[in-house]
């Protein structure tokens, strides 16, 4: 008998972290025995080639052209709904452009609609992130408390929801993130070589920072202390990676961001490269070829680790502090209290013990994978 579903998430947006959990959520669907699967896309232009060419039968639907009606419609047609990852419930930074509700408004709405027509909902490997209103703690009890099930990802988010919302615990569960679903991951899909002069630098050096902060960091400090550690490892015969984890549909994204942090400052420089994209097929080449990777995307973080890259994480919100302190990892710093001297503490320390940190990194991922697996087993779909 087919089975149809509806899978949710931030897809079509050039963001690679989502289109590792798109891909991740498609692979567990297919083995469920989803044969008719519908997935929300902001554009279908973003959607990695890989996953179009595996699923050319996926059913795209636009997040913001669809009606109510047809939304409707696809509720009732469907056996069930899958949020697929992500930090679902949130008060946006003014930094994003958007009112800080309107995420969760539609989600709520979304959720008690699917409650309403009797489809089951399920989020899996979600998290919880900064809620600071009582209005966004209230509406995102309303959108939890219709679900079905809900899986968080770390213990926090999963702490917030009993303790602060009161969702029953009944319908909550703990595990990890999306990412450890699969293993696909944890070696390169394909390999594409950055033509580096590995005789000529001491280290190579992969470095991820994004533009959307929260609105209390002071933002021209945290751009000229980067700016000044990577003149600083330029000039002591380090090569750098610029690694955007998105470069399109968001006019704020990581690309652009770091073309204008760096453009005209390392415009007479050399030893350096500045990635245009990073599709999800190179996205593990390109990692493993840094010696040490400085991150703020949550995914690059995830994503360094089950490939054994020694990173140092620059925790930009909640999530990224979550993982790091609840893995036990030591080499990070949160944004608020980023400084030069520690960044460069940091990066000094991790060089130097690159055999411990490979090894600490493994740990995790076996970890983080087996706890995966039996969560999943475990999911009634």
């Amino acid at each position: 008998m087919n089975k149809s579903v509806l899978l949710l998430g931030s897809y079509g947006q050039s963001n690679l972290g989502d289109d590792l959990l798109m891909w991740n959520y498609l692979e567990l669907l297919k083995k469920r025995g989803y044969t008719e699967i519908y997935v929300n896309a902001n554009t279908t232009d973003h959607l990695p080639r890989p996953v179009r060419q595996a699923y050319p039968e996926l059913q795209v639907v636009d997040t913001y052209s669809t009606s109510i009606l047809q939304y409707v419609r696809l509720i009732k047609k469907v056996d069930c709904i899958v949020y697929g990852g992500g930090t679902l419930y949130k008060e946006l930074y003014a930094s994003t452009g958007r009112s800080k509700y309107s995420v969760i408004v539609r989600m709520m709405a979304f959720n008690i609609l699917a409650k309403l027509l009797g489809t089951k909902l399920y989020h899996l490997n979600i998290g919880i992130g900064v809620l600071r209103t009582g209005l966004g703690r209230f509406i995102s009890k309303m959108a939890i408390g219709a679900a079905t099930e809900s899986i968080f990802r770390d213990k926090k988010s999963y702490d917030y929801a009993k303790d602060i919302l009161h969702i029953p615990a009944a319908k909550i569960k703990l595990s990890t993130d999306g990412l450890f679903i699969d293993h696909v991951w944890e070696k390169p899909w394909k390999t594409q070589s950055l033509k580096i002069d590995r005789k000529k630098y001491k280290n190579v050096i992969g470095i991820n920072i994004l533009s959307d902060i929260p609105d209390w960091i002071d933002r021209d400090k945290y751009i000229q202390t980067m700016q000044q550690f990577v003149l600083q490892r330029l000039k002591s015969g380090d090569y750098i990676i610029f690694v955007p984890f998105q470069h399109a549909f968001n006019p704020r994204n990581d690309l652009t961001f770091m073309q204008e942090v760096f453009g005209d400052l390392l415009k007479k420089k050399t030893g350096y490269t500045m990635l245009d994209k990073v599709p999800i097929d190179l996205a593990s080449s390109y990692l493993r070829q840094c010696d040490v990777f400085i991150g703020m995307r949550f995914h690059s973080l995830l994503l360094a680790t089950v490939n054994a890259v020694p990173f140092v994480a620059i925790a930009y919100d909640t999530k990224c502090w979550r993982f790091v302190t609840e893995t036990n990892y030591p080499h990070a710093i949160e944004l608020e209290e980023l400084e030069l001297a520690e960044l460069n503490r940091q990066y000094e320390t991790i060089v130097s013990m690159k055999k411990e940190s490979k090894e600490k990194l493994r740990l995790i991922t076996r970890q983080t994978y087996a706890q995966a697996e039996e969560d999943i087993r475990a999911l009634s779909l």
